[in-house]
């Protein structure tokens, strides 16, 4: 089972929502407002949580309406909704997530959450997190290895999370690299292409973010 949050930031790309949802086999938390998405999208999801100071107070009455799982936290605490979030995916072992929402108006929420999911995957809680983060534009969060599809010359940038991430090479990538180091404070690996797929990236110590913009 994989794990999908919906938070609530911007959801730019609902019809990429709505196709991992007919997947199945996904443990779908809404994050507080994230509720507000899942509503009009017309899905039940498995656990609301949150302080529920974003979310429509009838939408929320709904959910309770229908038995939906909550988990209520008070406004005044020491960790995030999102953070909280991830918590209930590690006690359910879910290692594998997609998040949409994570992005919004406040740049400070965004940060957080990405440092966050660096901790989770960083201490072996999290395999892989994917973050929608357009209507062309996912990222993935890992250690270890990453293979996707896309088509010749779409833009692949790799962000390191900590402050290097050692033994990074790459395969069908306009630029390769082989067992690199590559540094938070650098801006090297910003703007790789596709050469062929699929292509992967594998890395041996460190986190990295890996973003790959569409080109449809």
């Amino acid at each position: 089972m994989k794990g999908l949050l919906i938070a609530s930031g911007e959801l730019w790309d609902r019809e990429s929502l709505i196709e991992e949802l007919e997947k199945g086999d996904l443990f779908v938390i809404c994050i507080d407002g994230g509720t507000n998405y899942a509503y009009d999208i017309g899905i039940n999801p498995n656990l609301i949580i949150g302080d529920m100071d974003s979310v429509n107070q009838e939408i929320l009455r709904y959910y309770k309406g229908l038995g939906v799982s909550f988990k209520e936290y008070p406004r005044d605490k020491d960790k995030t909704d999102f953070h909280l979030a991830l918590e209930e995916l590690e006690r359910l072992g879910i290692g594998e997530i997609t998040i949409y929402g994570i992005i919004g108006t406040r740049l400070d929420h965004t940060l957080s959450a990405l440092g966050v999911i660096r901790k989770f995957v960083r201490e072996g809680k999290l395999r892989l997190a994917k973050i929608s983060l357009g209507t062309k534009s996912d990222g993935y969060v890992f250690k270890e290895r990453l293979e996707l599809y896309g088509k010749p010359g779409e833009l692949i940038s790799l962000i390191p999370l900590t402050d290097q991430v050692k033994g990074v090479t790459t395969y069908n990538l306009k630029y390769p690299l082989n067992n690199a180091h590559i540094y938070l404070e650098d801006s090297l690996t910003v703007s790789n292409e596709i050469e062929g797929s699929p292509f992967y990236i594998e890395i041996e110590d460190g986190v990295i973010l890996v973003i790959h913009h569409r080109s449809q």
